[in-house]
């Protein structure tokens, strides 16, 4: 059998899309579905009216993500565990794919992530270049350190041996989580044919906010992963004046793999540059902040 957990936060614009793509998959086999929501918007009741073979949890606090996928693993009966987003679209043979990756000896396996934003939302796009550069279809099947939680499955005794995500990381929880299990022998396959489609912040303010919020979290993960960039996460002092060049790093690295591999994404929308610039700007300030903040608990070794 298999668990698919989807946290939630005032999701009701976007929620029957997930819902509407996980409940009608190919796959043959098993499965269930675990909303874990915490909402003050109508998410919850257009779940509990509309989908009653959905599993619904419900925190009356806002919960982060990491904590509510971990009340969903304990809620769940799945040796299989599959992870999506509230504002993400499964493709119909999602689970199926999945779980014939599973078949294989690797005990983490995840997916490519499409860009669900209309085609003349520049935010949205922007949002889809700045975070998952990483994780295009058109990237080749191989091994990986890391495949966000919108698009990533775990046999169930992942969490049985190295415990469960660590929501105070939010939004990089799943970074931290998937290093923890690497360093310790664990091995994560990507395979671009599992897609999902992700929706988008497409409010320039959100968008920055977000961007902001990334970049200082990332800070503080390097500090104790090691991860490229941990030197300069590690030596606050040099963060604010290599903010810069910072993000031009970044900003010519998205350039180059999406001209590689998705160009019509610039090409046919040459302004979402800059919001792109923007958001990898607000991203650099955060980082820079975020260097100068020591988390509380180290990553363990």
């Amino acid at each position: 059998m298999i668990s698919i957990i989807i946290p939630s936060y005032n999701s009701q614009g976007t929620i029957r899309g997930c819902l509407d793509s996980v409940l009608n998959q190919s796959y043959a086999g098993r499965y269930e579905v675990i909303l874990v929501d915490s909402s003050m918007d109508d998410t919850p009741k257009i779940a509990a009216e509309h989908y009653p073979q959905v599993k619904l949890i419900h925190f009356e606090q806002k919960t982060d993500p990491g904590t509510a996928r971990n009340s969903g693993i304990q809620a769940s009966n799945g040796n299989l565990i599959a992870f999506i987003d509230s504002d993400c679209i499964a493709a119909h043979d999602w689970l199926e794919r999945m779980a014939d990756a599973h078949s294989t000896q690797y005990n983490v396996v995840g997916g490519a992530v499409t860009n669900g934003n209309s085609p003349d939302d520049l935010i949205g796009w922007a949002g889809y270049l700045a975070e998952f550069r990483e994780f295009l279809p058109e990237l080749p099947k191989e091994e990986v350190n890391h495949i966000p939680t919108c698009n990533i499955s775990y046999k169930r005794i992942i969490f049985e041996r190295y415990g469960y995500f660590q929501g105070k990381y939010y939004p990089q929880e799943d970074l931290v989580f998937n290093h923890d299990i690497t360093r310790q022998g664990e091995r994560i396959l990507r395979d671009p044919s599992i897609v999902v489609a992700h929706r988008h912040r497409s409010g320039l303010r959100d968008f920055l906010g977000h961007q902001r919020e990334i970049g200082s979290m990332t800070a503080k993960v390097l500090r104790v992963t090691g991860l490229e960039g941990s030197f300069l996460a590690k030596h606050a002092v040099l963060a604010v004046p290599m903010l810069l060049p910072l993000f031009a790093v970044k900003f010519v690295r998205t350039i180059k793999v999406f001209l590689q591999c998705q160009p019509k994404a610039i090409l046919n929308r040459p302004l979402v540059l800059m919001p792109l610039a923007l958001g990898l700007l607000w991203w650099s300030a955060g980082f820079a902040q975020g260097a100068r903040i020591i988390p509380g608990r180290e990553v363990s070794s």
